[in-house]
């Protein structure tokens, strides 16, 4: 399991776990469908690396890299 900010670009992962102290955020990405066993993939990143554009369910986010940092993903 690693976190979702060291995955690499255009490849798909499956989520694994959710974690974080920060309750908001963590019902703000159950609402947008990121939850456990969904496909996530990775479609870009900033330069530095502190926002990245992912795929969910078909649409597409834009989360920034402290937030992202939660999700714990695996190479599906």
């Amino acid at each position: 399991m690693m976190p979702l900010t060291s995955g690499k670009i255009n490849v798909v992962y499956k989520i694994k776990d959710i974690l974080g102290d920060n309750k908001k955020v963590i019902r703000r990405f159950l609402e947008l469908g990121i939850i456990k066993g969904q496909a996530i993939k990775i479609l870009n990143t900033s330069i530095l690396k502190k926002v990245f554009l992912v795929e969910i369910r078909g649409y597409i986010l834009s989360i920034k890299s402290d937030l992202i940092s939660y999700i714990k993903v695996e190479k599906a």
